[in-house]
């Protein structure tokens, strides 16, 4: 079963103690963000993913920080920029199969750990919005199995799943409607969101027009701590 919910005044989810792990996949910087090769330069979408993967840690370690922080990479450097923050690290070898491979072994992780729950988030939204990300989390926390925040080209965004492995993740093109195919198919309870923020990754050319924040000597400090 599927809904399409509208949340404007979640409940906060801040002092609930659920066994969840929030899963953050992240490539090495050289490969990321190909999309935007034709308007940035390679050290400037460096500093870009850089920057959005700095913004994703903190905002999670900042407000969530009762709930289990995984990082899954093949990079180092990255590995080692998420300890700093606390979090845990999967690490994939180089030359992985790709990011839902690495989000399965993500999954395998957190089942052998013995979480309720798993939220996967990219780390790469412009904005992020506590009030946003506690609806998501709320609706799992809530009896929907599978829970889509969907990205404006019908991508997923956010994607909770209860138990961790409550449908295989399937990101890509237009994914948030495989989600829900998916959850629908193994009759899961199915929470669909639309999110002004959490809607708004950096992918093309489009979105850096829409995102306020600039390419900064901030940002540029970021990855010389990242390489440090």
């Amino acid at each position: 079963m599927s809904e399409q919910l509208t949340f404007t005044n979640a409940q906060s989810v801040s002092s609930k103690k659920y066994a969840l792990n929030i899963v953050i996949p992240m490539k090495g910087v050289q490969r990321a963000k190909q999309r935007l090769k034709h308007v940035l330069s390679v050290s400037q979408r460096e500093t870009l993913a850089l920057t959005l993967y700095t913004n994703t840690l903190r905002f999670v370690t900042e407000h969530y920080s009762q709930y289990e922080l995984l990082v899954v990479t093949d990079d180092e450097h990255i590995a080692s920029f998420a300890r700093k923050f606390g979090a845990k690290v999967l690490r994939e070898p180089q030359g992985a199969l790709g990011l839902n491979a690495a989000l399965k072994r993500a999954t395998q992780w957190s089942l052998a750990r013995g979480f309720d729950h798993q939220l996967i988030m990219p780390a790469d939204i412009g904005e992020l919005d506590k009030r946003e990300l506690d609806a998501v989390i709320e609706a799992g926390f809530c009896g929907h199995d599978v829970v889509i925040a969907r990205a404006k080209d019908l991508g997923t965004n956010a994607l909770m799943t209860t138990p961790p492995d409550a449908i295989h993740p399937c990101f890509g093109a237009r994914s948030a409607l495989t989600h829900a195919k998916l959850a629908e198919q193994q009759s899961h309870r199915v929470a669909q969101l639309d999110l002004e923020k959490l809607s708004l990754d950096i992918d093309v050319s489009s979105d850096l027009a829409r995102w306020s924040m600039p390419l900064s000597s901030q940002a540029l400090n970021t990855k010389e701590m990242c390489h440090e």
